[in-house]
């Protein structure tokens, strides 16, 4: 009875539960659901098939680039001025270092550079120069050293103009002393007339062929300053232009003009000083260098003439950082007449050429008087990684003037002419490789351009 009475119990617990499973189960999976709400998905991925379509919906979400800013007004104002400055980095930057990288760009030496090396081991110098003398353009040089201290030296130039020079050379670099015959032949230089009224127009050209005897000598004063002494005789013909048909004697009237039409013979009497406070550093001058120098000519066998000559210079150097200086120079030179005939016109002072202005050919002015004031921004736009050389960019802003009395340049300003332009510059780590150039003149007498091996600063 009692075992029936608890089976009885038994089996109605067992219904109660029954009843009470399905409540008690839906308010768990409600708790759980609760929860699992406020978390976040997780990081899973269906590893059942995709379909063509979620294939496509992911392709496009990776290809997507992520979202940028907005344009505001940098944007707008920046790509004008890329548009606009775009030449001015190409021709400024660019190309510059593009070039500098290929000429510096290191390669195993060829039959021509074998070859250059064995000669000046022997003793014998070739060079292509860029100038004998005023227009004369590039010159083939040959120098014979290798039996000092007789040196011999010839050059002949595009136009035909040469040099032929041989001498003796002795001392070291704190005394030195040098004897020298020279013959040299100006084959076309220009003429435009005395004043800074000249015309462009009017340019002629002659030849000048010069012979001179010469002994000098040199002392180092100080470690920065350096006296030379000397003295010459010098023998001046001039005639008809050798590769042009227009002449100076068919296009001015040469009857006044000294010089052209009687052979000068002087007795030159020379002194000069220079102090030199400038050195290099990463590829930069700094400091300043200053120059003075006189001449005495005497006239000898017949040439009814006597002068003096003056000429000066002062230039220095202000680096900005370690890309960019500030270079300049100033340049006066002055001629008087003291018997005679006075000075013939190929003495004159000349302004015009890479020594006083590079935006106007050589010798384009010429007067008794000049003063030129010469400037240069430099900034560098390719170093090679070796620190062997590096190539710079400058800008260029000359203005020079000619006249008979040196007050007269002061008293009225039509008699300066400016010029500007731009260049590049190849350096080494203390000296100049090379550089070329395109200078330009308000006055519209076109443009002139070079190439150099030297500068005057």
């Amino acid at each position: 009875m009692i075992a029936a009475r608890r089976s009885y119990v038994g089996i109605g617990a067992v219904c109660v539960l029954a009843a009470a499973w399905p409540a008690a189960v839906t308010a768990q999976e409600a708790v759980t659901r609760a929860v699992v709400d406020q978390e976040p998905a997780a990081d899973s991925v269906d590893t059942g098939p995709v379909t063509p379509q979620e294939a496509d919906a992911i392709r496009d979400t990776v290809a997507r680039p992520p979202a940028g800013p907005s344009t505001d007004w940098v944007d707008v104002v920046e790509f004008p001025l890329r548009i606009i400055g775009w030449p001015l980095n190409m021709l400024l930057v660019r190309v510059p270092a593009y070039a500098a990288a290929r000429l510096t760009a290191p390669r195993p030496p060829d039959f021509l550079v074998r070859s250059y090396r064995e000669a000046v081991d022997w003793g014998l110098y070739p060079a292509i120069r860029t100038t004998i003398g005023p227009r004369s353009a590039a010159a083939i040089e040959l120098q014979l050293s290798r039996f000092r201290p007789v040196y011999v030296h010839a050059a002949v130039s595009r136009r035909l103009s040469q040099r032929y020079r041989a001498g003796l050379l002795g001392g070291d670099v704190r005394r030195w002393w040098a004897t020298e015959l020279k013959w040299q032949r100006d084959s076309e230089l220009p003429w435009y007339g005395i004043g800074a009224d000249t015309r462009k127009t009017d340019r002629a050209f002659y030849r000048r062929d010069w012979f001179t005897t010469s002994l000098r000598g040199g002392i180092a004063i100080l470690s920065d300053l350096a006296a030379n002494v000397g003295v010459a005789y010098e023998n001046n013909v001039v005639g008809d232009p050798v590769l042009s048909d227009n002449s100076l004697f068919d296009a001015f009237d040469t009857e006044g003009l000294f010089g052209a039409n009687v052979r000068t013979e002087y007795v030159r009497l020379e002194l000069n000083a220079t102090l030199d406070l400038t050195e290099w550093r990463d590829f930069q001058q700094h400091g300043m260098t200053a120059g003075l120098a006189g001449f005495l000519y005497e006239g000898v066998n017949g040439t009814d003439s006597g002068f003096h000559a003056f000429t000066g210079f002062l230039q220095g150097y202000v680096p900005v950082n370690r890309r960019q200086l500030l270079a300049l120079r100033a340049v006066a030179d002055t001629r008087r007449d003291d018997q005679g005939d006075g000075v013939p016109f190929y003495h004159l002072s000349s302004l015009g050429g890479s020594r006083t202005s590079l935006g106007y050919p050589s010798n384009r002015f010429r007067d008794h008087d000049l003063l030129a004031l010469m400037s240069e921004w430099r900034y560098e736009v390719w170093r090679e990684i070796n620190g062997f050389s590096r190539a710079e960019m400058f800008l260029f802003f000359n203005y020079g003037a000619v006249a008979e009395q040196i007050e007269d340049v002061f008293d009225s300003s039509d008699a300066w002419n400016a010029s500007y332009g731009l260049g590049m510059r190849i350096t080494g780590p203390t000296a100049l490789i090379g550089l070329g150039y395109l200078g330009f003149n308000p006055r519209g007498e076109g443009i002139t351009a070079g190439i150099r091996g030297s500068w005057p600063f």
